[in-house]
């Protein structure tokens, strides 16, 4: 289908109007244009220019959704000056959920359909992603054209011309042909069927944000109707929480777990007077809830962390008063991190140190009732945590923790083992994916400058630059 017609068809079917199309046109999905911009970069004119010209860009069917994000004062804590692939996931993680749909951890990848370009106007660094089908039709995971598809980019970035830039990545992302071995950047396509366009008039780009606006409003929404749903439950139970998480005893309950457990219970406690203050309802309209989206992407926030902490609390509970099955989990889960740091490990010494440690964990694993099993699993974590320390010392040169993002999981954490953190012992499986990531950002740098990597071990597709 020619852009013309696609766009033609999806204008003309957003303002209600019903036309007579081949079949061909009926069969093409519809491409929906997300604009994220919380830091008010994009003057009107610019935010038109996206809705309106996307439309016409002759995606592939795989395309059903063109997310533009733009941050400026947004990047602050994120990380971006570092690593812009890691602070832009973070970020998506924590206001786009729908577009990391199983998250932003190990394995996870962007949304089926979707195409996500990112501009950080602070930390100048730009980005273009993909869902993995995406990535497949427009060969954008990585390589050549993901290259040049950066590349075309930057021009219209580094005149600070947002929209132009931006609009210079899709076209190029959606030419698989086009690779960075070609000269010159691609040339601005003209807007066409100005006939039918004139016929929908301003209707059409009015449609196109107001989609935006709805998914924006879905999504607060939808993080309403659950802290609704959850809140009084979580809230009832709080108090139950606190004092359980202050009645740990074993060495892995230490100030650090502590502190997070009394900033994650604060946080909670906030969700109340946070949506009170919002004046929201069930009932409020979308632009109402649109205002409030980032409180009730915060009041989501703290509630979610509050049941992950609580599920913490309750394994270290159950291993401390002698539930064998908890305990077993967590040593095969211990065990098989060890096993992964043993194959990785070249040095004689440091085999013999994490040989050590797996000794220690298979001799727990027979003694699961043990009276001192607490005592034994904090000085088996302790001593994996230093043998771990050398590991990166030794031969993970590459690897940088000076990132704040670098850290043990902590309790509220998707990625929480109990121990860790004790004795600074952070799972091997996370070391390794930083080390990965480093590795390949300092590849990366010194061949075409795209960073592909991700510290967190995310596989979804596309990559950086800087402008």
């Amino acid at each position: 289908m020619t852009p013309l017609r696609r766009t033609a068809t999806t204008l003309l079917a957003g303002l209600g109007v019903t036309v007579a199309t081949p079949a061909a046109w009926a069969e093409a999905p519809d491409i929906t244009v997300g604009i994220t911009d919380p830091d008010g970069v994009l003057n009107a004119t610019a935010t038109d220019t996206l809705v309106n010209e996307t439309p016409l860009i002759d995606f592939p069917d795989q395309v059903r959704d063109v997310t533009y994000i733009v941050l400026d004062s947004s990047e602050d804590g994120l990380g971006t000056d570092e690593q812009f692939n890691d602070g832009l996931l973070d970020w998506v993680g924590d206001n786009e959920e729908h577009l990391v749909p199983d998250g932003t951890g190990e394995g996870a990848a962007w949304a089926p359909g979707s195409l996500i370009i990112a501009v950080g106007v602070s930390s100048r660094g730009y980005g273009v992603y993909c869902g993995d089908d995406v990535c497949s039709a427009l060969d954008l995971f990585e390589g050549s054209h993901l290259d040049r598809t950066l590349a075309d980019m930057k021009p219209g970035l580094q005149r600070g011309n947002w929209a132009v830039g931006m609009l210079d990545g899709a076209r190029t992302a959606a030419d698989p042909s086009l690779v960075a071995e070609e000269s010159g950047p691609t040339q601005t396509q003209v807007l066409t069927g100005a006939g039918v366009l004139a016929v929908v008039g301003g209707g059409g780009a009015w449609w196109a944000v107001a989609a935006t606006r709805r998914k924006k409003a879905a999504t607060a929404r939808g993080q309403f109707t659950e802290i609704s749903d959850r809140y009084a439950d979580v809230a009832l139970r709080l108090d139950q929480i606190d004092v359980r998480a202050n009645s740990l005893t074993s060495p892995i309950a230490d100030d650090e777990l502590r502190r997070q457990w009394a900033e994650c219970r604060d946080s909670f406690l906030s969700v109340d007077s946070l949506l009170s203050a919002t004046g929201l309802s069930q009932g409020a309209d979308d632009k109402a809830f649109r205002s409030h989206a980032t409180t009730l992407a915060e009041a989501h926030t703290a509630m979610n962390r509050t049941i992950r902490a609580e599920d913490t609390i309750d394994r270290i509970f159950a291993m401390e008063h002698g539930d064998a099955r908890v305990r077993r989990r967590e040593l095969v889960s211990l065990s098989e991190d060890v096993s992964a740091a043993r194959a990785a490990t070249a040095s004689p010494v440091l085999q013999e140190m994490l040989a050590d440690v797996a000794s220690d964990v298979d001799a727990l694993s027979g003694d699961l009732d043990a009276a001192d099993f607490m005592d034994r699993y904090a000085a088996t974590v302790r001593a994996y945590g230093h043998a771990l320390s050398l590991v990166r010392e030794k031969e993970m040169s590459e690897l940088s923790m000076d990132t704040e993002e670098r850290h043990a999981p902590r309790i509220y954490d998707t990625g929480y083992r109990v121990g860790a953190g004790y004795g600074n012992w952070i799972p091997f499986a996370l070391i390794s994916s930083w080390h990965s990531a480093d590795v390949q950002a300092a590849q990366s740098s010194s061949s075409s400058g795209t960073n592909v990597s991700f510290s967190s071990g995310f596989s979804g597709g596309g990559g950086s630059a800087r402008f």
